[in-house]
């Protein structure tokens, strides 16, 4: 009985849970550390100074292998878009037209290909050549637009002759990359045309000897030459003679007429003046053409022999209402020749089967 007691006793024992106090106590004792100094306590690294920000390039081609060649063509492009588009503005150029023909002349005057890699600081290949070359030949198409019309002084604007202070200064960046890139031949050509335009040519009028404005004109397969005189009375009206015969003899029809007089009525001085033509080759259309053309450049030239105030400005808007309307340069359309198995140019016989 005795036994069963403490067998009992035993067991419930066992199955009491442990005080949590008591548990407590043998982990804190098992746990403590042995009594002595205590380590010092490490400290946070300072953060370090932040490094220096790197400066921002000069254009997005530093990035490329070839920045100078890079921004060379960038500029160069942006320039003749800016040139087109104020060209556009001024109602110089219809919209989205073609660029305007080469002026004639040596066409050698660039920088060669040494000289622009030395200019450049970079190795060139043939091709890069090529490109920078063919940018600057397509700026050079309008560099004569430029000159005749944006690089007058500011004040009337370009409907008035005059160019503003945006196209001025656009005229003259085109002028400082001509002068940049030209060569010693290309500039000392380019001071002779410069300095030969200044004196006149017969093709774009001049003054000759005896004091006529002269011109020559061209149409089709027809040739003119013509002398404009001031008539000396003021009431007096200019006769126009042809080949030394009056007009309305010469041309019979009115529309040929009307186009030999246009540029005087254009710039309304019809009858101010006695014009004397000569014309060669082609038919009557031709000649009436040839004769328009010379007549409007030698208007050109005698208006800008006049002396007195306004006389410069008169000119200008007279020499812009006629290269508006077209009538300084020579119309380029020509008869399409004959092909062979046609019976025109381009009309076709009849097909048949047999």
């Amino acid at each position: 009985m005795t036994a069963v007691l403490h067998l009992g006793v035993a067991r419930a024992t066992m199955r009491a849970p442990v005080a949590p106090a008591l548990l407590r106590g043998v982990h804190a004792t098992a746990a403590a550390p042995a009594q002595g100094p205590r380590a010092p306590r490490a400290r946070m690294p300072m953060p370090a100074a932040p490094a220096p920000e790197r400066p921002k390039p000069a254009s997005p081609a530093y990035f490329t292998t070839e920045p100078s060649y890079i921004d060379t063509l960038h500029m160069l492009d942006k320039l003749t878009r800016e040139v087109k588009r104020e060209l556009e503005l001024a109602c110089v150029l219809p919209l989205n037209s073609r660029p305007p023909p080469l002026p004639q002349g040596p066409t050698n005057i660039w920088l060669s290909r040494e000289a622009l890699r030395s200019k450049l600081g970079t190795t060139l290949r043939a091709s890069q050549h090529r490109s920078v070359i063919s940018r600057l030949t397509l700026l050079l198409r309008y560099r004569a637009l430029v000159l005749e019309h944006f690089a007058h002084d500011a004040e009337v604007g370009a409907w008035g002759g005059r160019s503003t202070a945006a196209q001025k200064q656009l005229a003259q960046q085109v002028e400082a990359v001509f002068a940049e890139f030209f060569s010693p031949h290309g500039k000392a050509q380019d001071e002779a045309a410069a300095q030969r335009a200044a004196e006149g040519s017969p093709a774009r009028g001049m003054i000759d000897e005896q004091g006529r404005a002269y011109a020559r004109g061209r149409r089709k397969e027809s040739s003119a030459r013509v002398w404009l005189v001031k008539t000396k009375e003021p009431d007096a009206v200019g006769s126009i003679l042809v080949n030394n015969a009056p007009i309305s003899q010469y041309f019979t029809r009115t529309d040929h007429r009307e186009a030999v007089t246009w540029p005087l009525k254009l710039a309304g001085v019809l009858g101010v003046y006695n014009v004397f033509a000569l014309v060669r080759g082609g038919g009557n259309s031709g000649q009436a053409g040839a004769i328009a053309h010379a007549l409007a450049n030698a208007l050109v030239a005698a208006l800008g022999n006049e002396q007195g105030e306004g006389a410069a400005e008169v000119q200008q808007r007279v020499k812009h209402l006629l290269s508006k309307d077209g009538v300084l340069k020579r119309d380029p359309r020509m008869v399409e020749r004959k092909k062979p198995g046609l019976a025109k140019a381009r009309k076709a016989f009849t097909w048949v089967k047999r």
